[in-house]
């Protein structure tokens, strides 16, 4: 018992010195010029001041995110002069973290008895701990899945009801889509008049992209490398993932759903892709969370032009969550190591992440806050359908492997070629040669 009380007295012992006369330099608490006096800014600031006021002596110097930021913190963590605590991008936390010099997030726990990982997300939290090393690198701030958005005008346009079911599948969504696109004497392109030379308004839209196509593959039960990061044979040539980089490739060259390459930088001439969803000119398209910050300031904006459903499958709903979250550096000195893991804290915590919901940038790491934040948001049936498409989601492969953003732009290769024409068994085993060659260094 004893020496319960003297471990319980040095916790507090240690987080008494850090609140006493430390300045904690940190990363993503401050918005860029133009965005001051945002609802962002604002939370910002709200924080940081509450923070200070609960925590005396503690100092948070925000500090602006750096232009490359990657290059940028991986240079600070070699020379120790990396900031106690920024927010970090989980599609590259794998190449930080291979460095080996951020912080396990068990380590708060010793120091912050108060920290726990019950609120957030399992699956979220799942991409702090999916590096294999039994550590947890970080925690969640704020994610999203991948969905799909539409404009309900464009349906009734089109004559189409709205799906009564989240998911659909491919051969449903194939429907949908081309009871959506119609041409300029108004056939849509089930119709054996219509002509896709001419199209007045399309589906769908379909990019090479990778981040909006690859839970296309998962959703059939395929996958672009294997589990352990070695290889793409086997996967990425695999019938599965072959089906469905063909099933998106027919969307736009079989089917003319989608307008290709060139005819939507046509359209975009004089628009911006969100003005032309707004207009109708495309009725669905992929995104996170983040695209809804875009179209509510876009001036052609109205609640009843946008609404959400969950990505089309084949054999299973699937998505990808795209996050950002809070680490400390490895080697942060014991002075200011506590009051790190009490700002991280509280930055995750109920009070902060509900102000921060308010802006809707993207969904609260922490579970309950999202929850709570859907009847607040200013469209919880829009806030309500990405909830439910959480539990379909799986982590980027850059919060797994090192190497993964270069393999990412050799997807993002192919698939361009794939969507200009190129034969897709070709391009896929070129792609696969390259992808090994990448992964082999």
């Amino acid at each position: 018992m004893k020496i319960r009380i003297l471990a319980v007295l040095a916790v507090v012992a240690t987080l008494g010195m850090a609140a006493a006369q430390v300045t904690l330099d940190v990363i993503g608490f401050k918005v860029p010029p133009n965005e001051v006096g945002t609802d962002l800014d604002k939370a910002y600031q709200s924080f940081i001041q509450q923070f200070e006021a609960d925590n005396p002596g503690v100092t948070i110097n925000a500090l602006e995110s750096p232009p490359d930021f990657d290059t940028y913190i991986l240079t600070a963590l070699a020379s120790g002069t990396a900031p106690a605590v920024w927010s970090q991008d989980g599609s590259t936390l794998a190449k930080i973290a291979q460095s080996g010099q951020l912080l396990d997030m068990q380590k708060c726990q010793a120091v912050d008895p108060g920290f726990n990982f019950d609120r957030f997300f399992p699956n979220v939290l799942d991409l702090h701990q999916s590096l294999g090393s039994g550590q947890t690198i970080g925690v969640p701030n704020d994610f999203t899945p991948m969905v799909m958005y539409y404009n309900p005008q464009a349906f009734a346009k089109a004559g189409v009801p709205v799906p009564d079911k989240a998911n659909l599948t491919w051969d449903e969504f194939l429907d949908l889509t081309q009871k959506l696109t119609i041409d300029s004497n108004g056939h849509n392109a089930q119709s054996s008049d219509f002509d896709p030379n001419n199209v007045d308004q399309y589906g769908f839209r379909v990019r090479q992209y990778t981040f909006e196509w690859i839970y296309w593959v998962w959703s059939n039960g395929g996958d672009v490398i294997s589990p352990d990061g070695s290889t793409a044979s086997g996967y990425l040539d695999s019938d599965a993932s072959v089906e469905a980089i063909t099933f998106l490739r027919d969307l736009m060259l079989k089917y003319h759903v989608s307008p290709t390459s060139s005819a939507l930088d046509a359209l975009q001439t004089n628009l911006g892709f969100l003005d032309l969803f707004l207009q109708g000119k495309v009725a669905i398209f992929p995104r996170g969370h983040w695209e809804l910050v875009g179209l509510r300031s876009n001036s052609n904006y109205s609640p009843e032009k946008v609404a959400v459903m969950g990505n089309p499958y084949k054999t299973k709903p699937s998505t990808v969550i795209y996050e950002s979250g809070f680490v400390i550096p490895a080697n942060i000195s014991q002075d200011k190591l506590a009051a790190a893991c009490k700002f991280v804290d509280a930055a995750t915590s109920q009070g902060y992440q509900d102000t921060k919901a308010l802006t809707g940038v993207a969904i609260s790491g922490n579970q309950a806050v999202a929850q709570a934040a859907i009847q607040g948001a200013p469209q919880p049936a829009v806030e309500q359908s990405f909830f439910d498409q959480v539990k379909y989601a799986r982590p980027p492969y850059g919060a797994m492997y090192a190497n993964y953003p270069a393999v990412e732009t050799i997807l993002d290769s192919m698939m361009e070629r794939i969507l200009n024409g190129g034969d897709v068994k070709s391009e896929v085993a070129s792609a696969v040669r390259e992808i090994n060659r990448e992964l082999s260094r």
